[in-house]
C-alpha cells in the first residue's frame, strides 16, 4: 500500500463530497446545492483512482450509518 494511492483516494472522496478547502465558505454560509452522494458511494467511486485499486482501493472501509452530503 502506498501513501500516494491513499492520498489520491482521499482527495477523490473529498472532491465528490464537495469538502475542498476552496468551498469552505459555502459550507459555512449555507449548504451547497447539487446532487447528493453518500460517503459509501464516494469511497466506492474513489477506488478507481488508485493505481493498485484491488489492493489499496479495497483497503478503504466505511464504518457506521451511511449519510449524504
Amino acid at each position: 500500500m502506498t501513501d500516494r494511492d491513499i492520498d489520491r483516494l482521499s482527495e477523490s472522496v473529498f472532491k465528490q463530497l464537495r469538502l475542498e478547502p476552496s468551498r469552505a465558505a459555502e459550507w459555512r454560509s449555507e449548504r451547497p446545492t447539487g446532487a447528493e452522494i453518500s460517503v459509501v458511494a464516494a469511497v466506492a467511486k474513489a477506488r478507481e483512482v488508485c493505481r493498485l485499486k484491488y489492493l489499496t482501493g479495497a483497503a478503504a472501509v466505511v464504518y457506521g450509518i451511511p449519510f449524504y452530503c
